[in-house]
């Protein structure tokens, strides 16, 4: 899927809407092999990747919430959670 250069960048994904879509977000998450999606701040969600998908697994889910809900999200791995630094929010995410 890919969108035009001139194409206005959607709104970040909101924990109202995340929260209101939930089920959707987890079905297609699944579908990607994306495991415990949880809320870390607007535009980001924090999964878990099963061990043989990959960062275009990770970039496919985000397009294709975008396109379900017009709204922009950067998925970010759980595989960071190990790093030193780690952004708090991504520490306090919420299972949707």
């Amino acid at each position: 899927m890919s969108i035009p250069l001139d194409h206005p960048a959607p709104p970040p994904l909101d924990e109202a809407t995340a929260r209101a879509h939930a089920a959707e977000l987890r079905a297609l998450a699944a579908r990607h092999g994306i495991t415990n999606l949880r809320f870390a701040s607007d535009g980001r969600l924090l999964g878990h990747l099963e061990a043989d998908r990959d960062d275009d697994d990770m970039a496919d889910f985000d397009l294709s919430v975008e396109a379900l809900l017009d709204r922009s999200l950067f998925l970010i791995s759980d595989r960071v959670l190990s790093k030193p630094r780690v952004s708090p929010d991504l520490l306090t995410a919420t299972p949707l």
